[in-house]
């Protein structure tokens, strides 16, 4: 295991503090050298199915045969992606959960191709269905997480720059015009797939953004059952009836807005460790880990970059006194309105649609990260916080942004 990777971060009251992040590589395995054999396995298959004789190769996570991601390095120069899901071929919500997950990434990345060129993603090499290995093309760079905390100051705003002309871009794909993943039949698209089996829901693919968000909640309310006793179920019950509630105007005025209500191709996951940026300029070089995706509505799909504006649940203005969850920024909050403000001012000069589809969409995303959430809100006593200081007090002295 390399050694750990320590950046500077802070705290919510904007202390700067130390911190080991996780390690780029977690094992790394040389032509020379003896190692696990189930990875000695999959490295040989990946560098088959390449026509090449490996030489380096590096895992991102600690490795498990079953769920894994790896960089390989060939003998001619040539380095790619390795992505392995293994499945087993039964009917179970978690196998086929699974199944699904490595089936959408390729499915979308195979749709990117054909509609997106000039979109920095991974592009297929080779699948291999027997092995569950997903080949795709290496994406050179640093994921934001680590590279981020290292840049300048200029570097860092030409982060956030660089990532409004890829995010319109996205914004303007010509996207399926209905809820689901997107892609073609090799999954079932009618599924918002997401963390977990019990995360994940039928959209029965509706246009309806109300029916949408009354699925998430049915689903949020299933999951409840299994953590919370009855009591705490049934106030998590009452605040998120009383969230769609306030919901409810948002809604209708998305639907009735037709470049709001168009569906866009979006990425559910765009935490910094699935962008990736130039190590010195700063420029994002790449998106990777596509297997959450969805169409969406273009106020849903709008998005800040994430490295500046941490998701909702993690803001240090609403939190549940019961979690005991710990959360790190990029930036102390000043900076990270500063950059908040740039990413708005860059996107406006770029597509006024999408910078009103940003600014008028924030709750509604915020919304839904609430539903998804379990395990530091069990309750939705932060959620409940912000569905009344941002849904039922029109926001009134409170920033949209929560950064």
């Amino acid at each position: 295991m390399d050694e750990l990777f320590v950046a500077s971060l802070y705290k919510s009251n904007d202390e700067r503090i130390e911190i080991d992040l996780e390690p780029l590589v977690y094992d790394e395995w040389l032509s020379d050298a003896a190692t696990n054999p189930q990875l000695l396995s999959i490295i040989q298959r990946a560098s088959q199915l390449l026509n090449g004789t490996p030489v380096t190769a590096k895992t991102r996570k600690p490795f498990d045969e079953a769920n894994n991601v790896m960089d390989i390095h060939l003998d001619d120069g040539r380095s790619a992606f390795v992505r392995i899901l293994a499945y087993l071929a039964d009917e179970s919500p978690t196998e086929m959960w699974k199944r699904a997950r490595l089936f959408a990434e390729l499915s979308i990345l195979r749709w990117l191709e054909s509609n997106a060129s000039g979109l920095p993603v991974p592009r297929v090499l080779v699948f291999d269905d027997d092995k569950h290995l997903l080949i795709t093309t290496f994406m050179p760079g640093l994921d934001a997480n680590h590279a981020y905390p290292r840049l300048s100051p200029s570097a860092k705003e030409r982060s956030v720059a660089s990532w409004a002309p890829i995010s319109v871009l996205m914004f303007r794909l010509p996207a399926p015009q209905r809820f689901g993943m997107v892609g073609e039949s090799l999954v079932q698209v009618a599924s918002y797939l997401s963390v977990s089996p019990e995360h994940t829901f039928d959209t029965d693919k509706t246009v309806d953004l109300l029916s949408f968000f009354t699925s998430a909640i049915s689903s949020r309310r299933a999951r409840s059952l299994v953590v919370n006793n009855v009591e705490e179920h049934e106030i998590l019950c009452r605040r998120l009836d009383r969230l769609l509630e306030g919901l409810n105007p948002l809604i209708a005025l998305a639907q009735q807005t037709p470049y709001m209500s168009r569906f866009a191709v979006t990425h559910n996951d765009l935490r910094p460790d699935n962008i990736i940026l130039e190590e010195t300029s700063g420029d994002v070089t790449g998106i990777v880990d596509w297997e959450h995706n969805s169409c969406m509505p273009a106020c849903m799909s709008a998005g800040y970059p994430s490295w500046i504006r941490s998701p909702i649940v993690e803001s240090p203005m609403y939190s549940n006194p019961k979690s005991k969850m710990v959360y790190f920024f990029h930036e102390p909050r000043g900076e990270r309105n500063r950059l908040c403000d740039l990413y708005e001012k860059t996107v406006k000069e770029l597509d006024d649609e999408y910078y009103n589809c940003l600014i008028h969409g924030t709750r509604l995303r915020d919304a839904l990260a609430w539903i998804e959430i379990s395990d530091s809100d069990d309750d939705g006593f932060a959620m409940a916080r912000w569905t009344e200081e941002h849904l039922f007090q029109n926001g009134v002295g409170t920033d949209h942004r929560c950064a």
